[in-house]
């Protein structure tokens, strides 16, 4: 299973091994045509701002009269003639968004950057009709035409800024579309810290398809798999102490009962071979029951190991299951002291038991009795019927010292864990000054 698992993973990787660089290249032509389209609407609203401006103002008039003026001076001060054209030409470059033409007598004298100058001579009109200024030269009065593109600085500044801020929303969205992924990273690494730091209990949410969901999906099944191993493990090391600490627990009651025997065969009650050999069988099966107690303290991955346990295929009547118990245990208790009111009646009901469990469940009960229940009322032991379960019941009153009922219940976990393991059900009711447990288990037909 974990092969066919690993299997899919490795193919659905490499179907998808591209995602993240397409996805990259995507948010890259995304953000590049959001640019793009932001640059064409911005150019159009400066460019047509720009057009409304100028067309609605004398700015361009007035900018081509203040640049007549300059030419002016500048001839003036080095008493130029339109035969100078070094100077002129220096004067143009300085201006370089200027075009000249200087005309005496409708004939071409001066062409900044002509590439005809060869042929002016032979020139006796411009090259086209347009707005002229008459100045001063040296040599006389003469026409020029001046063509000058004053608002360049305008179309190109705003050129400039409208490329500054369309790469500018292309970079944020760039940035804002690759953020997801850094912060997911970022996300990513402080689980990895998590992790390290012995945190199992935060899951890490896998988004997305791509190579970054996959590693998270890697990262989550791991942490997953640690967390169920760590859990495993400390059930186990749990399971193992309660199971030791149980059957501690269930050793004092055999001992007990093994101590009562003893001191049976000392005293001067048994007179005949045939008692003294009835209550040598007692101890023997109170010494095997004790080993093999002993025994499964080496066994203690059996009892929570369902794989282990072995099966109910014990089918006893209900009297076979408990009269011999319930003798022993009711003889016991006469001899502690106490008074025993039994309402038994043994119907022909069969039930699924073990009865190594049965002992148990029985000594754990005769032993409670002797701690908890006060010898001044009788203690009620009855069988009993209902809902197609069959069982018994016993009733007592509890003996209360300082107002404190002290008890570790142990013996009552380990009661109603073995009853459960036989399919059973262990009721308690527990008042201010009384105490019942019925023990039922499903009736075979």
């Amino acid at each position: 299973m974990d092969k066919f698992k690993i299997s899919t993973a490795a193919r659905f990787m490499g179907k998808h091994a591209n995602n993240l660089i397409k996805k990259l290249l995507l948010l890259f032509l995304g953000a590049a045509a959001a640019g793009i389209f932001f640059f064409s609407a911005l150019h159009m609203g400066i460019s047509w701002g720009l057009d409304s401006f100028f067309y609605k103002t004398d700015y361009l008039e007035h900018a081509e009269q203040r640049t007549v003026e300059h030419l002016q001076e500048y001839i003036q001060e080095g008493a130029l003639t339109p035969y100078d054209k070094e100077l002129l030409s220096k004067w143009v470059k300085k201006k370089d968004v200027v075009y000249l033409e200087i005309y005496r007598d409708n004939r071409l004298l001066y062409a900044s950057g002509s590439p005809m100058d060869m042929a002016l001579e032979d020139l006796v009109s411009p090259y086209y009709k347009n707005r002229s200024y008459t100045l001063k030269f040296a040599d006389g009065e003469a026409d020029i035409v001046l063509l000058g593109i004053f608002d360049y600085q305008f179309y190109s500044s705003a050129l400039i800024v409208e490329i500054l801020l369309s790469f500018l929303v292309f970079f944020i969205l760039f940035i804002l579309g690759i953020k997801k992924g850094i912060q997911y990273i970022q996300e990513l690494q402080t689980a990895i810290s998590v992790m390290e730091g012995g945190c199992l209990e935060h899951p890490i949410a896998v988004k997305g398809e791509d190579e970054l969901a996959k590693l998270a999906e890697g990262l989550e099944q791991l942490r997953l798999s640690l967390k169920q191993n760590i859990q495993i493990e400390n059930d186990l090391k749990q399971a193992n102490q309660n199971l030791i600490t149980g059957i501690a627990h269930d050793l004092r009651t055999p001992l007990t009962a093994l101590t009562m025997y003893i001191q049976i065969l000392q005293s001067d009650v048994c007179t005949d071979e045939s008692s003294k050999q009835y209550y040598l069988e007692k101890i023997m099966g109170k010494a095997a029951m004790m080993k093999e107690l002993s025994d499964r303290l080496f066994e203690c991955s059996q009892i929570h190991d369902e794989a282990d346990e072995k099966p109910l295929n014990e089918m006893r009547t209900l009297q076979d299951t408990f009269m011999d118990y319930l003798s022993e245990m009711t003889m016991y208790l006469e001899n502690q002291g106490f008074e025993i009111n039994a309402e038994l009646e043994w119907r022909t009901v069969s039930i699924g038991v073990r009865m190594d469990y049965i002992a148990r469940i029985v000594d754990n009960m005769s032993s409670n009795l002797v701690k908890y229940a006060t010898s001044s009322v009788p203690i009620t032991l009855k069988t009993i019927y209902e809902n197609h379960m069959a069982g018994i019941e016993v009733s007592n009153q509890i003996t209360i010292q300082n107002g404190v009922v002290e008890s570790t219940k142990v013996g009552i976990k380990n009661v109603k864990r073995m009853i459960s393991q036989m399919n059973g059900i262990c009721q308690i009711e527990m008042e201010q000054e009384s105490y019942k447990i019925r023990i039922l288990f499903p009736i075979i037909d």
